[in-house]
């Protein structure tokens, strides 16, 4: 049975999905600069986007049952999201960059934009997972 658009909600592992776009944008974004910057620049954005998806994906793969468990689980989560901030930073440095030099094409506006979106998008959705784990798990210790 199909729910309408406007009645639908927000899915328990949004997280997960944004994370997976985030990096397939970021491949397809990365793959659009110049050549001569994949290993400047574009090689570590993608490192630092598949670090985000692989650690959201670790957090979810782990069945909570014990304090351990929850400890672990929000371990992946904070690399998660101090990947995310290291991806905010270089993908700024990379704009700087790319802007600053004559010989690139320019980069549309939009393509930065949905790039910044996608991150803080993704931030809002693991500081809000850490916030329900925590309501969640809070009595294991």
């Amino acid at each position: 049975m199909s729910v309408l658009k406007s009645q639908r909600g927000e899915s328990a592992v949004q997280f997960l999905d944004t994370a997976r776009e985030l990096e397939i944008y970021t491949i397809k974004t990365c793959a659009k600069f110049p050549k001569r910057y994949m290993f400047l620049i574009t090689k570590d954005i993608v490192a630092l986007a598949s670090a985000v998806y692989n650690n959201t994906k670790a957090a979810n793969s782990i069945y909570v049952t014990t304090a351990d468990d929850a400890r672990l689980r929000r371990e992946y989560i904070t690399k998660a999201n101090c990947n995310l901030q290291c991806l905010l930073s270089q993908i700024d440095i990379a704009h700087e960059f790319v802007k600053s030099t004559d010989a690139n094409k320019p980069i549309k506006s939009t393509v930065w934009e949905q790039w910044a979106t996608l991150i803080t998008t993704e931030a809002k959705l693991l500081a809000s997972l850490k916030e329900s784990d925590k309501k969640r798990y809070g009595n294991l210790s």
